[in-house]
């Protein structure tokens, strides 16, 4: 019983943030996988090195983002905005990710050229990076309560 107790104190008070580290690791492990195989595949047909990991990062984002998206919306904030009010959420949402996305862009050729860093430990990185980025923005904007 003092297990179970102490675990229904953590659960109640921070269930959101639960939610979200659930949803985020599921994301990191589709997003990251994705860059890794776009990664690969991209790597024999485009050179020099920089086209085939800045590419793989813009394509396996805009796949990652679908569907953070409709996971977040429905399993993390539980939201139950639709039509317009969805299609307003979507965009914020997209905003957020944009943020990350772009700070990704910056960083991922900053830690590989001039940290020497491989592509796949930078990008391991940046996920680290980006997660708080996306819990302040996804939480205070893009399923923000009104």
């Amino acid at each position: 019983p003092v297990f179970e107790n102490i675990m229904a104190t953590i659960m109640a008070g921070h269930q959101l943030k639960i939610r979200f580290l659930i949803i985020g690791a599921w994301n990191t492990i589709f997003g990251y996988g994705s860059f890794l195989f776009l990664y690969w595949f991209l790597s024999f047909f485009l050179t020099p090195r920089f086209m085939a990991y800045m590419t793989a990062s813009i394509v396996g984002n805009i796949i990652a983002m679908t569907n953070a998206f409709i996971f977040h919306k429905y399993f993390t904030f539980k939201s139950s905005e639709q039509g317009l009010d969805a299609l307003r959420e979507y965009f914020r949402f997209g905003g957020t990710f944009l943020f990350n996305f772009i700070l990704g862009l910056i960083l991922l050729p900053f830690c590989v050229e001039v940290f020497g860093m491989t592509p796949q430990v930078s990008a391991a990185v940046i996920i680290l990076i980006c997660t708080v980025f996306s819990y302040i923005g996804h939480s205070r904007f893009s399923f923000r309560s009104r």
